[in-house]
């Protein structure tokens, strides 16, 4: 009956004595055969295993002519035996076959010059991959029986049964057992961030077949990604012609070297009310010729503007077309001609909706907190603003740390390059190497914080507890108030004293009040006897002025 039997699937072994090389050839040079693997097994050893299988064989043939025998079971397992635990095997080849249409075991068997009951009919998915992992003997089970593990160099193929071989062990990991292509492509696109250029560059037939799935599956990966703990925003200006486009791209390609194809790097933000449609997960997301109106009014308003460029951001969904997407990006940059304090002015400042009403200015610390590097740029060079809240953890947010005139313009590395673009590239990445390496400066410094637990439970020791009220600076308050003529109402009062006389100069905060008074040479006595007699607490700093001049610094604070 075997002669009926019509398989896909075919595996055989066979001793060398019994079966050339040249017939294995000859064989499978018929096309019926579309992929077939060998491999010559010359340092097999018999295991136990083995040993009992061929006893278990023996018991059986005994019991089938013993009525003829004129010996015993154990008599005949020892005659005919060959199997000992650790004896070398003979040469032998393990051959494995696949055919697109079925083909009868008989065909098969005349091909390579066997007996038909000397075939193997492997079924199932997955089931000729499993026969070419047994070439090498490199499955967990064929490694726990101590099988010599041979190189793949020794595996002859006419396919790239490495690469296929691994990615059925993948899809075998992923779900206890094999996957079709199909699923495994959408697998790898739901669960392990596969994106729909890398589908399409694998299979470009599947991914036409099944475009509409992969797309909803990127989406579904990309909506469950967690956003990154510190997102960077850049804004970068200057007049038309000076490269505003192409330093931003050249930024983020600097950011991320890794990356070859800049598809994978940024996303160029599009038109009006389709912000986000394509964006798949870059992690530079580029705002091409974005005043702070543009953005306030493209992001419907001033709170997801907040969002969207919040530097320790939170999982929000923006609107695309027939769904939303999460923004995970670490990095935004932000390109127009606006000047960068019209910019981060107007983020935090009034404005008009689009239906026409009018929104009231807000803190101008929400928006410059907001974007750490201002790169301004000019005819011949750039420079770099780091925001100095940002970068040293105070309340300076409108205060940067300035970096002038760093040589360079993009848009004539473009025109001078021409289409040689592997040497603009080379041009562009020196050129923003400063700012690359600020960029990365930064990161790590979030990156290597440290946190001192013991110091951050005293310091919140008393939350959740009701306050106390504190006396002492409404007293102090009075009494300077009395000296100075100074208003009760103003948040915070410096005044300087020294051997001349009393001075006074006022800033207001925007947080809790602080009194700080600065003392030059004898007057130092003085504070320290008034405040002691207010019953004022207090902490004492020492710092020198502009002229190097020493001055102790009290600082009182609720």
């Amino acid at each position: 009956m075997l002669d009926l039997i019509r398989c896909r699937a075919f595996w055989f072994s066979s001793d060398l004595d019994h079966t050339s090389l040249e017939v294995i050839m000859e064989g499978v040079s018929h096309k019926s055969i579309t992929k077939w693997a060998y491999v010559l097994h010359d340092k097999d050893v018999y295991t136990k295993e083995d040993v009992e299988k061929e006893i278990a064989r023996l018991k059986k043939e005994y019991k089938k002519c013993h009525n003829a025998l004129m010996i015993t079971e154990e008599e005949y397992i020892a005659t005919h035996a060959k199997a000992k635990i650790g004896a070398l095997k003979n040469k032998h080849w393990h051959v494995a076959l696949y055919c697109d249409s079925a083909v009868s075991a008989d065909t098969i068997a005349k091909w390579f010059g066997l007996p038909t009951n000397t075939l193997e009919f492997p079924k199932g998915r997955g089931a000729f991959m499993e026969c070419v992992e047994y070439l090498t003997h490199e499955a967990e089970k064929q490694q726990a029986l101590g099988k010599y593990r041979y190189p793949d160099e020794e595996v002859t193929a006419n396919f790239d049964w490495r690469s296929e071989l691994d990615k059925y062990q993948q899809s075998r990991l992923r779900s206890g057992k094999p996957l079709s292509d199909r699923d495994n492509q959408r697998y790898a696109v739901l669960y392990e961030g596969k994106t729909l250029r890398q589908c399409m560059a694998e299979d470009k037939i599947g991914y036409m077949k099944d475009i509409d799935k992969l797309k909803k599956y990127r989406l579904e990966y990309i909506t469950n990604q967690k956003p990154p703990k510190t997102r960077i925003n850049y804004y970068i200006c200057g007049k038309g012609g000076v490269g505003k486009g192409l330093i931003s791209r050249a930024i983020a390609r600097s950011l991320y070297p890794e990356y070859k194809d800049d598809e994978d790097i940024f996303f160029e933000v599009g038109a009006k009310g389709v912000a986000f449609d394509g964006y798949d997960g870059q992690p530079v997301i580029i705002w091409n010729d974005r005043r702070a109106i543009d953005l306030l009014q493209e992001l419907n308003g001033r709170g997801n503007v907040f969002n969207v460029f919040d530097t320790h951001p939170t999982r929000q969904k923006q609107n695309v077309k027939y769904a939303s997407v999460n923004l995970c990006n670490a990095v935004n940059i932000v390109n127009s001609v606006e000047g960068y304090f019209d910019f981060l002015n107007g983020l935090a400042g009034e404005y008009q909706t689009k239906d026409g009403k009018t929104v009231q200015a807000e803190d101008k610390g929400q928006s410059y907190r907001r974007f750490p590097f201002l790169i301004p740029l000019h005819e011949q060079d750039f420079d770099i603003l780091l925001n100095r809240g940002f970068m040293e953890n105070t309340n300076q947010f409108e205060e940067y740390i300035e970096y002038k005139h760093i040589c360079g313009n993009m848009q004539k590395i473009a025109e001078r390059c021409g289409a040689n673009e592997e040497l603009a590239r080379r041009l562009e990445a020196q050129t923003v190497k400063p700012i690359a390496d600020k960029h990365h400066e930064v990161m790590k410094k979030f990156q290597n914080e440290t946190v001192d637990e013991d110091a951050i439970m005293k310091e919140f020791a008393n939350y959740g507890q009701i306050k106390a009220p504190d006396v002492g600076v409404e007293k102090f308050k009075k009494w300077l108030m009395g000296r100075t003529g100074v208003d009760d109402a103003m948040d915070e009062i410096m005044v300087y004293i020294d051997r001349h006389g009393l001075y006074r100069e006022y800033e207001k905060l925007e947080t809790e009040v602080r009194l700080k008074i600065y003392v030059v040479g004898d007057a130092d006595e003085f504070i320290q006897k008034t405040l002691d007699s207010h019953e004022i607490r207090f902490e004492v700093e020492e710092e020198r002025d502009d002229h190097g001049k020493l001055m102790k610094k009290y600082i009182i604070s609720k």
